[in-house]
């Protein structure tokens, strides 16, 4: 069967690809791939090795939070934040979640709605805030009230009895708490382009710059795609379609369109936004971690990352490249803001870190946007996702996947693991969208239990 992929952008990677920023190779945020101790894990990783270049590196996780001015390992390492905060807060701590721990012992837990739900009967409220909370708020641009349980799918698992057994070395689930990643020396765009040049060898084909305007269906399913290129429409005859595209813009590229009840829940899905921003600095390095979350309320920007602690080949050896994300909906101003305003917000929040940064050895700075960087679970975000995939894969040879192609919320070796699932799918199938789809909803439901 032969393969045409339509990438929009001029290199492919989307979100995970490598870009250059003067004299440094930056992702959209280090972008490693988790191994994890689980046989599919093993499965993906001996699969996916080749696509890496020479001699890949393997990572231990170095990730830290700030949290009330002090670092702390992530996943949490609870003595660590018990004898870091103040004897007061521990107890509180301590009290919430025993009083927690009652109430569902006493009283089973009927379905909880929410992620602050969740969140107040897994680990208690002071912890909960502390560590989840505010920080869940900021990113998501929601209160906690409004945001799914699903959501705690990122956090799952983590209840302050397992936080516990960690810190005393007793082993966790290695789904959930992996310590290694692997990544290509020069950056994750190397995985794609590996990618890419397999598809091509094999006498397919991959456009760039070629974005899909139209998806034209029979009775049959999808008979030819639309994409613009260099200007103008082409179109491509075909038996069927892969899309990793967001689903409300796929449902709405359907011609003829499908249902308006399909197009009405489509429009309910929402992404939230980021802006990245990339600050130079005058010095060799500033932490020893790949990523350092920030959770108290005085932040704006979410998460700081420094790729040379991922990669020292991709940043020159007499400076560091940090990059700070912050999170937007579309219509907020921050969104329209000058490059300079919004790096003004990230220099603010470096400067308070605590890592000793003064704004002269800022040798340069570089602004950029993802739209749509994360799906969004609102609260019964079910009743909305639910019908549109049903009515997409109600064309019968059109598959979705991946991160905005099935609105869920994956790491890289998830989609790894999907590509994987639709390859063999289509191989023993063919391009069966009905079946794709409980192939896809059982596998959603095993991610929104933390599996």
């Amino acid at each position: 069967m032969a393969v045409t992929v339509l990438e929009r952008d001029s290199a492919v990677g989307g979100m995970g690809k490598t870009i250059t920023v003067g004299p440094y190779a930056v992702d959209y945020g280090p972008h490693t791939f988790h191994v994890r101790e689980t046989a599919e894990s093993r499965a993906v990783i001996e699969a996916i090795k080749p696509f890496f270049g020479e001699d890949p590196l393997v990572l231990t996780r170095g990730t830290r939070v700030l949290l009330r001015g002090k670092e702390y390992v992530y996943p949490l390492e609870m003595l660590q934040v018990l004898t870091g905060v103040s004897p007061l807060l521990a107890a509180r701590i301590m009290f919430d979640y025993l009083r927690a721990t009652l109430k569902s012992a006493f009283a089973p837990p009927t379905k909880e709605h929410s992620f602050e739900e969740w969140g107040v009967r897994n680990l208690g409220r002071t912890l909960y805030d502390l560590c989840f909370g505010i920080y869940s708020a900021r990113v998501w641009g929601l209160p906690t009230s409004q945001i799914s349980s699903k959501q705690a799918q990122r956090v799952a698992k983590l209840n302050l009895k397992n936080i516990i057994l960690r810190t005393f070395g007793i082993r966790a689930d290695p789904a959930t708490y992996f310590t290694k990643y692997m990544y290509p020396r020069r950056g994750i765009s190397l995985l794609y382009e590996s990618m890419a040049d397999a598809i091509r060898a094999r006498d397919n084909c991959v456009l760039l710059n070629a974005a899909a305007v139209r998806l034209e269906r029979a009775s049959e399913g999808i008979t030819r795609v639309v994409f613009r290129q260099d200007g103008r429409e082409q179109t491509i005859e075909c038996d069927g379609v892969v899309s990793t595209l967001p689903l409300p813009a796929l449902v709405s590229m359907m011609q003829p369109p499908l249902p308006a009840s399909v197009s009405a829940h489509a429009a309910r899905l929402r992404y939230r936004s980021l802006k990245l921003i990339y600050i130079a600095l005058k010095r060799p390095r500033l932490t020893d971690y790949h990523w350092v979350y920030l959770l108290d309320e005085q932040f704006t920007v979410n998460r700081m990352s420094e790729q040379k602690n991922v990669s020292a080949d991709m940043i020159p050896s007499d400076r560091t490249m940090l990059c700070i994300e912050l999170s937007c909906w579309r219509d907020d101003p921050i969104w329209c803001a000058a490059d300079e305003d919004v790096y003004r917000i990230a220099l603010k929040d470096l400067l308070q870190m605590g890592y000793g940064v003064a704004e002269d050895e800022v040798e340069d700075y570089y602004v950029t946007a993802i739209p749509t960087a994360y799906p969004v679970y609102e609260l019964n975000f079910e009743d909305h996702l639910i019908p549109v995939l049903a009515g997409v894969h109600s064309v019968p040879n059109l598959l979705t996947l991946g991160r905005h192609g099935l609105f869920l919320n994956n790491s890289m070796d998830d989609n790894v693991l999907l590509g994987m699932k639709v390859a063999d799918h289509i191989a023993d199938n063919g391009l069966v969208s009905a079946a794709w789809l409980e192939q896809m909803l059982a596998f959603m439901n095993l991610r929104f239990q933390g599996k």
